[in-house]
């Protein structure tokens, strides 16, 4: 049975990647350590605004019971012909099922479970902001040799780009953003 096609009565906002954020464990390294890393970003409008229970409800009536998104953050670094890449994180999938729930301190009937891209336990968020945070908030951290760099000062950013596919509630579609740059000095 084909998907009802409710994209139609929606009107979401464009969604973006906001606070992209690039920060190094600390600025100066020597040849022989490994340089840490942490990133972040979150996605806001359309995507992160149609993940509420109403929606939902809807889709899982409409057999519609999932969505996935898939992301990839590479470390790049500046140099003088354009940019390198240094490590990336590979594809990485999240995804939410939304459920039956019978659960009687859940505020809502159909409620929904975050699975983890490292594929551990399903986690069962305590609210909607909980469910948006843990579904559309990203963290990480890249662990590299100094060596790869070299001696030198080193501008480093990353480009993260997320990606999802067509729902009953929202198109599909994709977004991309870059972060600041963090100065690394190899010496």
């Amino acid at each position: 049975m084909p998907l009802k096609d409710r994209r139609s009565e929606y009107s979401w906002q464009e969604t973006a990647i906001t606070n992209v954020l690039l920060i190094p464990e600390r600025n100066n390294y020597s040849l022989d350590e490994d340089i840490v890393l942490s990133y972040s970003f979150r996605l806001k409008g359309g995507l992160r605004e149609a993940f509420r229970p109403d929606v939902w409800t809807i889709a899982w009536e409409d057999y519609d019971k999932f969505i996935r998104l898939h992301y990839y953050v590479e470390l790049r670094e500046r140099t003088v012909f354009g940019s390198r890449k240094v490590a990336e994180t590979g594809k990485r999938v999240r995804k939410a099922t939304f459920y039956w729930s019978r659960d009687p301190d859940l505020p809502y009937r159909i409620w929904t479970m975050i699975v983890p891209e490292d594929g551990g336990a399903p986690i069962i968020p305590t609210g909607v902001d909980d469910a948006k945070s843990r579904m559309f908030d990203f963290e990480g951290k890249f662990r590299i040799s100094s060596s790869v760099l070299g001696r030198g000062n080193h501008k480093l950013y990353i480009d993260a780009r997320v990606k999802w596919f067509r729902r009953s509630f929202i198109e599909k579609g994709s977004v991309e953003s870059k972060s600041k740059f963090a100065e690394i000095i190899v010496s």
